[in-house]
């Protein structure tokens, strides 16, 4: 009994001082200048051309969809898409998808809770349109790390700090949500 209460006490002592450890302050500018640099070198020697929007995001349109106007969304639409989200090479792993090929079981979200780089990507397409994505680590999960998710076979996946992604994502319906108005 005394041992085990020693092996607790040390446990607590350790994630104590784990606890008080102070991360190195995030350099979003520095970061994103990071990321560009590595996007620029995949892209080059990877013969792939891409789009740039002024936030650092890559993107190229593979198909553009149907409709005849750009979709302009609010925070409450919802989109229903397929896609398979990997980390940038030269360790390029899937670490999130769909899992599906049928598009009437694809999930649906709702745009403002979708990351920064699909909100951002998104808009190049139609619904039926397929885009890849490849997204700075500052329109990601930034300087968080990710854990736990379940990756290719339900292995699951750890993403460091400031992880580039490269999605590949089909949108297959968006619908408009128009928020009730309040009264004055």
């Amino acid at each position: 009994m005394l041992k085990s209460k020693i092996i607790l006490l040390f446990i607590a002592a350790a994630c104590s001082f784990a606890a008080c450890k102070t991360d190195p302050a995030y350099d979003q500018a520095t970061q994103a200048a990071i990321d560009d640099g590595i996007i620029k070198k995949f892209l080059a020697d990877s013969n792939i051309v891409a789009g740039k929007t002024p936030d650092g995001l890559y993107y190229q349109v593979i198909k553009q969809g149907t409709g005849t106007s750009d979709i302009v969304y609010n925070p409450t639409d919802t989109i229903k898409l397929r896609y398979v989200g990997r980390t940038l090479p030269p360790k390029s792993i899937v670490y999130d998808s769909t899992l599906t090929l049928i598009d009437s079981l694809a999930p649906i979200f709702i745009y403002n809770t979708a990351m920064i780089g699909w909100q951002e990507g998104l808009r190049f397409i139609r619904p039926g349109g397929t885009i890849r994505l490849i997204i700075p680590s500052t329109l990601a999960y930034q300087n968080t790390v990710v854990s736990a998710l379940p990756g290719a076979n339900n292995t699951p996946v750890f993403l460091p700090a400031n992880t580039i992604l490269d999605f590949r994502i089909k949108l297959i319906s968006v619908k408009k949500v128009i928020p009730p108005k309040t009264s004055n």
